[in-house]
């Protein structure tokens, strides 16, 4: 079977290998969390508003190598002071429950189980569409052929 492959980048260069959603250009999770995260990037025009000493960018945590980056970017801004330290403090544990988390995370997605569309439910949760064989399956429930 023919799909396209999800185009996000990871933080260690390897490119995702899930499907794509057929409406898009990433996987379910990287869609996901591109939206989610999208509130906390900054534009040019918001950036003069950011407090210095409080104020550091980090990527989405996904795997151990983001985590690890998030780490050198927290020490760095608290060695050079342009992160206070109780901020920083708050930021390192995360960090540290980050880093035990992603040791347990299965970051292989298994092609046929990637879902590649979504129908939106009326609580606003995203659900998987029925996959082929459970249509077939309900089809031959509704029409038994004995």
């Amino acid at each position: 079977m023919q799909y396209a492959l999800c185009r996000h980048i990871k933080t260690n260069g390897t490119r995702c290998q899930a499907p794509s959603l057929r409406t898009g250009i990433y996987c379910y999770f990287h869609q996901s969390l591109h939206q989610r995260h999208s509130g906390f990037r900054h534009t040019q025009a918001t950036r003069s508003y950011l407090v210095p000493g409080q104020h550091v960018e980090l990527t989405a945590l996904e795997d151990r190598e983001s985590v690890q980056i998030a780490l050198s970017v927290v020490v760095n801004a608290l060695a050079t002071g342009q992160l206070e330290t109780k901020r920083g403090t708050a930021i390192l544990y995360g960090l540290q429950l980050a880093s035990m988390n992603s040791a347990r995370l299965n970051t292989q997605p298994y092609a046929p189980t990637i879902v590649q569309t979504s129908t939106p439910s009326p609580e606003g949760l995203d659900l998987a569409d029925p996959a082929i064989k459970e249509i077939l399956e309900e089809e031959e429930e509704e029409n038994p052929t004995n």
